[in-house]
């Protein structure tokens, strides 16, 4: 398990970094800026000194591997708290979700009720599972069909980087969509109507997630924390009540280019994810159809990946919203009906705040759009 790491109150301790245990001085205590992108491998920590700060607790950060990247813990306990009791329960709860999520491991839940579910009878799903399936059926809805986590066949054949034939990608397009399920949501019950369906939690899992871990932390009575799984956050208290500027600093980078800043918030008590095309390409089609790498992202519609570049910043009430949130306005802003779209559900999505960044295809610029809070932003 990664190390935890500690900052010790300057007038209990005045020692200096040590090797293993890393305790620094009070007044060494760092305001942590975590890095948003659309990236799994792009976030880092931006350390930012606290401005005359008076701590009454211990703060800690470590972080684990989990989901296939990391996720990142950042908190601050009551005197005596356990710390490394804090880290193992957070631990132990993703590792918990990964096997109910997960579509890489073949015995996680997901994986079993899609092998049970080819049949076409109905299967019973776990209460856990079946939570996460009505939050996909309600997205799936309030998007308009732009959040689909039914196309887990075509997703794992984009990214298995194999030379799968023009009918292999055929069949695997005609395996996807949310028609395709039958929900029984009084006895929590799914069945599928055409084997070889397969479901991909990947735009709204990571979210969930964390979302646990942050109701594991207030439940264990720790308010004030950060989690952070690849850019997909749940954010409880300010760290600092008596800093002027109160809040988790947050950097949101740019498109196209994601050491660069390009706005920079101060979030609590809220989720916040990113979607969009940085790094992860995927093949759409056979190689000898000379079909180009798009986005991870896929248009459900279409059945193929996003090709212009975009990103979607989402901060609402919960890092699961914020997720598929920010998926489904990726989806609509390359079809060119966000705006439309966020106008016509306004009354069925969660209070939120869009961060909308286009790359201009003549001058290569940055183009944003935000959508929501009026608090102001600055961009750098």
């Amino acid at each position: 398990m990664k190390e935890v790491r500690r900052w010790l109150s300057e007038t209990e301790c005045n020692q200096e970094t040590q090797l293993g245990d890393r305790t620094w001085t009070r007044r060494g205590f760092v305001q942590w800026a975590a890095w948003i992108t659309g990236s799994s491998s792009a976030i880092s920590s931006i350390p930012r000194f606290a401005m005359g700060a008076s701590f009454q607790a211990d703060a800690f950060e470590a972080e684990f591997p989990s989901m296939g990247s990391k996720i990142q813990l950042r908190w601050v306990s009551d005197k005596g708290m356990d710390p490394m009791s804090v880290l193992r329960g957070a631990r132990e709860l993703a590792d918990q979700w990964v096997d109910i999520l997960s579509d890489y491991q073949q015995d996680s839940q997901c994986n079993q009720l899609c092998r049970q579910a080819d049949s076409g009878s109905w299967t019973t799903v776990s209460s856990g599972l079946w939570e996460v399936i009505a939050e996909c059926d309600r997205w799936h809805r309030i998007s308009e069909g732009a959040f689909d986590a039914s196309l887990g066949t075509l997703t794992r054949l984009r990214r298995s980087n194999r030379n799968a034939t023009g009918e292999e990608w055929d069949r695997a397009r005609a395996q996807c969509g949310w028609g395709l399920l039958e929900l029984n949501t009084d006895e929590h019950r799914i069945r599928f109507l055409k084997p070889g369906l397969r479901l991909d939690f990947g735009a709204i899992g990571k979210g969930f997630v964390v979302d646990r871990i942050g109701e594991y932390m207030r439940g264990i009575g720790i308010s004030a924390f950060s989690v952070n799984a690849s850019g997909n956050m749940c954010l409880g208290d300010s760290p600092d009540r008596s800093d002027r500027e109160q809040g988790w600093p947050i950097a949101i980078g740019a498109i196209g280019n994601a050491d660069r800043e390009l706005l920079r918030l101060r979030l609590e008590g809220c989720g916040i994810a990113t979607s969009g095309d940085l790094f992860q390409k995927y093949r759409d089609g056979a190689r000898d159809e000379a079909a180009a790498k798009t986005s991870h992202i896929v248009d459900p519609a279409l059945r193929r990946g996003l090709v212009s570049s975009q990103m979607a910043t989402v901060i609402t009430d919960s890092a699961a919203d914020a997720d598929a949130m920010a998926t489904a306005c990726c989806v609509h802003m390359q079809r060119g009906s966000v705006n439309g779209w966020v106008e016509r559900y306004r009354s069925s999505l969660p209070t939120h705040r869009l961060i909308l960044q286009y790359q201009d295809s003549a001058s290569g610029g940055i183009r944003l759009t935000t959508v929501g809070s009026d608090d102001p932003i600055q961009s750098n």
